[in-house]
């Protein structure tokens, strides 16, 4: 048993009220002589000083009704007395094939319970023998929670020991999701070389930090940045400049090329708020604007881009912010690197909307009784006016 609103039980100190009432009707009244008092029966000129049976039965329906209003307001749960619809227990796996033959086991246990076992991916398509081999990525998980529908009881999600297909933002899950990482972080083979001019490459190093380096004919990196055009849409002035003054940072540090243009030749576009129409082949930036961004070559920004509301230009963190999302965006991604069940948890919020509609058949009798009880206590009140 389970009492999920324990503070509204005060309001059984209510129950004073109907006794305090009933007593003061019945106290006894003070006698007073009056002039045709003399031609009353004594039997009339006697006052009562006994409470009626009818009153004392009154009472209690209303205490009655008053205890049973609080008992449903306070929300008592019984296990034993839940009607609750059916729920159901959900594993999502990374479609990655480490993950897949690390938790076979547990995967084939909860088919044998006919849990539903999905891979982690849009479509919600049913777990085969054969996962994909390709990298999935923080949209792919958050467009998997998107279509899980049904009153969902567990949700268990199998995922790499890699930090690579957490985005910056939060994840929005129905419930909270249980984690289950490989103990082993997946590898998967990345392009680590940029050509940013004739002369000079940036790599990847073993730390994962980009380090500039002679080019040669050795070497054929096939992801250039070697001239990037950028667009800043309808930026107000001073957000503008800021990132004017970013792209200038990264250039002098790292020796990409910007040039400002038009939208069309663009490959980076800043905009305030979101464009109707998004290409693959270009980075955006959308900037006051809030949510979980559907394309993966799609950024939300949700302040403006100024030193009041900017937390990223406040430290100094925002050309290393628009850095990253380039290089990313041009295929070089950070190396693999291992994370706890907690740093993958903290991603997760709860969304409000998909709430447990759970029907307790103690609070149906509740209310059963107290319809009952309350028809009663009126019949009663009105056959005796009182």
């Amino acid at each position: 048993m389970e009492i999920l609103q324990p503070i509204l039980l005060w309001g059984l100190l209510g129950l004073s009220i109907p006794l305090a009432i009933h007593l003061w009707n019945g106290k006894k009244g003070k006698n007073m002589a009056w002039a045709a008092m003399a031609w009353l029966s004594e039997q009339e000129n006697q006052s009562s000083k006994s409470i009626r049976l009818d009153q004392i039965l009154i009472l209690c329906l209303r205490m009655a009704l008053l205890v049973i209003f609080v008992l449903l307001l306070s929300q008592w749960v019984i296990k034993s007395w839940d009607i609750s619809e059916s729920k159901k227990v959900v594993h999502l796996v990374a479609p990655d094939r480490q993950v897949f033959e690390e938790f076979r086991f547990e995967l084939d246990q909860a088919n044998e319970r006919e849990e539903q076992v999905i891979w982690l991916e849009g479509g919600l398509s049913e777990i085969s023998e054969e996962p994909k081999a390709a990298w999935f990525t923080s949209t792919e998980i958050q467009n998997a929670l998107n279509e899980l529908e049904g009153n969902i009881s567990e949700l268990n999600l199998y995922l790499p020991n890699s930090g690579k297909y957490l985005s910056q933002g939060m994840l929005i899950s129905p419930i909270q999701p249980k984690i289950h990482l490989a103990k082993t972080v997946s590898v998967h083979v990345q392009n680590t070389q940029v050509e940013i001019d004739s002369a000079k490459i940036l790599e990847l190093g073993e730390e994962g930090v980009l380090v500039s380096k002679p080019n040669s004919a050795s070497l054929k990196p096939n992801v250039s940045l070697k001239q990037v055009g950028f667009s800043l849409g309808n930026l107000e002035k001073v957000e503008k400049d800021n990132v004017r003054a970013g792209f200038n940072s990264i250039s002098q540090v790292m020796g990409i090329y910007f040039i400002e243009g038009s939208p069309e030749d663009a490959q980076v576009i800043f905009n305030r708020g979101k464009l109707d129409t998004v290409e693959s082949g270009k980075l955006y930036f959308f900037t006051e604007t809030v949510g979980f961004p559907e394309s993966k070559n799609v950024s939300f920004i949700p302040s403006k881009l100024d030193f009041e509301s900017s937390e990223m230009l406040q430290s100094g963190h925002f050309p290393e912010f628009l850095l990253r999302k380039l290089i990313g965006f041009a295929g070089v991604y950070p190396l693999d690197t291992k994370v706890s069940e907690n740093q993958v948890a903290s991603r997760f919020l709860v969304s409000g909307e998909k709430t447990s509609e759970r029907k307790s058949g103690f609070d149906i009798l509740l209310v059963g009784l107290f319809v009952l009880l309350f028809g009663a206590e009126r019949y009663m009140s009105f056959q005796r006016g009182v």
